[in-house]
């Protein structure tokens, strides 16, 4: 015998209805989920909101590919139009900004930061730092090559650009990225 609030028994109780279980079974395996959740070393919650994080950067169109592929087309688009490809790269940060600005996100740069921190968990400093009005942007990855630095830090432009930020100082390196921008006044 489990001990629930009413109000979470009843709303498990359409849960299962609507999918076909029953209460029993949805518990058993809610119950089974957790400790699956729990053997990985992560809460419900965590599981949870990484779930509903992975669903938010596939709804803005990320998408998983390997590693040397990407820095390997990267360095081929780079080097046959380095001009054009920067170009895309940074309408692919504004893009992204855009896309929580226009849905009115009370802080874009936080969301565009969240979903970085998901889909780039190849990158082993990624800093984003703010003080007022200025925020500070930190990238350092050994793995990155010239040209991908290049573009990375095109698109993190855009992305500044695009969450209404004016890029005030700018420093790359080969695996090295440091930006700086204020905040426009409207």
């Amino acid at each position: 015998m489990l001990a629930a609030r009413d109000d979470l028994a009843d709303k498990i109780g359409k849960i299962a209805e609507s999918r076909g279980f029953t209460v029993f079974g949805m518990v058993n395996d809610l119950l089974d989920l957790a400790i699956k959740v729990d053997a990985l070393g992560i809460s419900l919650r965590e599981a949870v909101e990484a779930s509903e994080l992975a669903k938010e950067v596939k709804d803005a169109s990320f998408v998983l590919v390997f590693e040397s592929l990407l820095y390997d087309t990267a360095e081929v688009a780079f080097q046959n139009d380095g001009k054009e490809t920067s170009k895309i790269w940074f309408d692919a940060g504004v893009w992204l900004a855009q896309r929580y600005v226009g849905r009115g996100d009370v802080d874009p740069l936080a969301s565009c930061e969240r979903d970085l921190r998901v889909f780039a968990w190849n990158i082993p400093g990624f800093t984003v730092e703010r003080s007022g009005e200025t925020v500070s942007v930190r990238i350092l990855s050994p793995r990155f090559t010239e040209s991908y630095t290049s573009l990375f830090n095109r698109y993190l432009e855009g992305m500044l650009e695009g969450c209404g930020y004016t890029v005030t100082f700018n420093e790359v390196g080969k695996g090295n990225i440091r930006l700086e921008a204020t905040k426009r006044r409207s």
